[in-house]
């Protein structure tokens, strides 16, 4: 609704509802609702006035039943696949925009004229968006990970049984500190999945211990090419290495740290700073830069030969000129 409001430039004076979850706790008798705090909220930040639909009576929004069904055989079909659910909503506006250009089916005027007329009821926006978060408060367990929603996030291992803010966005469930901070932030599990988890606040107390590193979860999930240079890395090494990817995975991926390893190694077992030299010189727009041939500056010297040989030609040629 918060997009809806803001691609239209403007907020309708009366929405009316069905009695959707995240608006109605409990319906009351006498057409009374318990509303929810975040939809409480929401109506307060846009100003608009809301009504809500009688249980079980289709029959009240038959048209609104019938322009779904449009939508769904216009827009939807044949099926289509959702790979980047903002990037999709962005074409859709675009489609259903394009859609304004035809007659009502009752005023026998464009849609688009009639939408023209509709804005000048809009309420005007506020100045600022509305955040649609919710926050909890959440323990988390002996492994560091808490539950939103049946679903389980990694936090980090210092936060192991202590309490955590969580922020759960429809997209997105961030997990923060005390002082408001990221610890991390995770995609928000839809469907079977049942776990998400961030390696990166973990890297660090592995390399305290980087011998138990082969029989963590993480060590699996790696690409072969990390496993395999780890396994020809000395224990400062690994270290060292794993200390690098806990920095670098905290605003990169590590496809990118994958890369610039494979292009470190392509003359000898790198270091932990010559990846980290190409991995900046990557993200920076740069590319790799290969070492520089130098030419030769030192003038061609004939070879010396050794010998008492050498000493009598020579001396002999300088009493012959004397």
């Amino acid at each position: 609704m918060k997009r809806f409001f803001h691609h239209l430039g403007g907020v309708p004076r009366r929405v009316r509802f069905d009695n959707l979850s995240p608006a109605v706790k409990k319906i009351l008798p006498h057409g009374r609702r318990e509303l929810t705090e975040g939809f409480e909220r929401f109506v307060l930040h846009y100003g608009f006035e809301y009504e809500f639909c009688n249980p079980g009576s289709g029959n009240e929004k038959g048209h609104v039943e019938a322009m779904v069904k449009y939508v769904r055989n216009n827009f939807f079909l044949p099926e289509r696949r959702v790979f980047q659910l903002d990037e999709f909503n962005t074409k859709l506006w675009g489609e259903a925009e394009k859609d304004r250009h035809r007659q009502h089916y009752e005023k026998k005027e464009e849609i688009s004229k009639l939408f023209e007329e509709d804005k000048h009821a809009f309420l005007h926006l506020p100045a600022k968006e509305y955040s649609c978060v919710r926050y909890e408060t959440l323990k988390a367990d002996k492994y560091g990970f808490v539950q939103v929603d049946t679903k389980k996030y990694s936090t980090s291992p210092r936060y192991a049984k202590q309490k955590v803010l969580v922020a759960i966005t429809y997209d997105q469930v961030t997990i923060l500190s005390d002082r408001y901070e990221k610890i991390v932030r995770h995609n928000r599990i839809y469907g079977n999945a049942s776990k998400s988890m961030v390696w990166q606040p973990y890297l660090s107390l592995m390399a305290t211990r980087p011998t138990a590193l082969k029989y963590t979860t993480f060590y699996g999930q790696l690409p072969e090419r990390w496993r395999s240079y780890l396994n020809e890395c000395t224990v400062e090494e690994k270290k060292e290495a794993l200390k690098l990817l806990s920095t670098l995975l905290k605003e990169h991926s590590l496809e990118k740290a994958t890369e610039a390893l494979e292009i470190a190694s392509k003359r000898s077992h790198p270091s932990s700073e010559s990846i980290k030299q190409v991995f900046h010189q990557l993200i920076h727009g740069r590319g790799y830069r290969d070492t520089l041939e130098m030419k030769p500056s030192i003038p061609v010297m004939p070879v010396a030969e050794r010998g008492i040989k050498k000493y009598d030609v020579f001396f002999s040629s300088e009493r012959r000129q004397a």
